[in-house]
């Protein structure tokens, strides 16, 4: 028998301990459809979280119809990569050139199927709503057009959106460079978490795309903005403050279409810890490139199923079914 939490005194048995009951609790989290753990300890909601990815990787590969639906963009970007390969190898032997300029191209192209095939991964994310048991839902489309400024604002506020600290660590010696690789790391992965979010939103029945994002757009504006506010509020040089709050308000409009991913994330932050911590595990995987995204899709469908479950009058104030709390298998 293992406790429901974690050991408050450390020694060598308790250490062991821990280990074991992490072990546990990640693995049942990583193998069971399940909530988050009520009234549970932050580590026990980290592992939940870091648990998700492996769990989305469980079902995606275990599902036929998913599996084939996840690869269908990816596979067309290996075509691509490829006839690029066979046209234009890099210079050396001929087929380590096809090798290099197929991985070349894949990287740089790699950002292009979440924005021309948006509509797909959108309905796969209702799909796997519905076969994870969270009941009737339609997908969130929207036409090529916007997924294109989306992605234009969201590349911009990731670009930018840390020029001020930047301007803070640039003056630390020693540490500022080490400093400034932890935290764009960080960011990075904390929009690719609020992406898969993102990319995991659904309709459900008396819900449009409109008001749902009327919703999301009613959250408070994103931790970092306020962050910027807050700070621009305790400068004394007037035209400093005004720059701040200036960027802080141009921030805030550029990722208007998050707030709502922002929000959920604040609201279990340590479910989200561990849940960008698996991401970022995944991603250091080279042979996990084709399946990432899908992964993660399957992954982020099934924690915000439950999510926003728990509230669904504010993360779904226009539905006119109730939805679903545990998934029926």
């Amino acid at each position: 028998m293992f406790p429901s939490s974690l050991p408050t005194v450390l020694s060598k048995e308790s250490l062991a301990l821990r280990a074991r009951w992490a072990r546990k609790r990640f693995k049942s989290f990583s193998r069971e459809m399940q909530p988050p753990p009520a009234k549970a300890d932050p580590a026990v909601n980290v592992l939940y979280g870091a648990a998700q990815p492996i769990l989305g990787a469980r079902i995606l590969l275990k599902d036929p119809e998913l599996l084939r639906e996840g690869l269908v963009p990816a596979v067309w970007l290996a075509a691509f990569c490829a006839v690029c390969a066979l046209v234009s190898p890099a210079d050396g032997p001929i087929w380590a050139g096809r090798f290099k300029t197929f991985y070349r191209t894949f990287a740089v192209l790699a950002p292009v199927p979440s924005i021309v095939f948006a509509k797909h991964y959108a309905r796969m994310a209702a799909l796997v709503r519905w076969k994870l048991g969270f009941g009737a839902c339609g997908p969130r489309e929207y036409p090529l057009f916007t997924s294109l400024r989306r992605a234009i604002q969201q590349a911009i506020v990731i670009a930018i959106g840390l020029l001020p600290l930047a301007a803070i660590w640039h003056f630390i010696p020693f540490f500022g460079k080490i400093i400034s690789q932890v935290v764009v790391g960080a960011w990075t992965v904390h929009w690719v978490v609020v992406d898969a979010f993102d990319d995991a939103r659904v309709l459900l029945p008396g819900e449009t795309v409109k008001s749902a994002e009327a919703t999301d757009q009613r959250a408070r504006s994103p931790w970092f903005v306020r962050m910027f506010l807050r700070a621009a509020d305790h400068i004394p040089v007037r035209p400093v403050a005004g720059a701040l709050r200036k960027f802080a308000r141009f921030c805030d409009r550029l990722s208007l279409p998050w707030r709502g991913e922002f929000a959920l994330m604040e609201g279990h932050p340590t479910i989200s810890t561990g849940f960008a911590f698996m991401t970022a595990t995944l991603l250091a995987v080279p042979v996990m490139n084709l399946l990432f995204r899908p992964i993660i899709l399957v992954a982020s469908s099934h924690l915000l199923g439950h999510l926003e479950a728990e509230d669904p009058a504010s993360q779904h104030p226009d539905a006119t079914m109730p939805q679903r709390m545990f998934p029926a298998r």
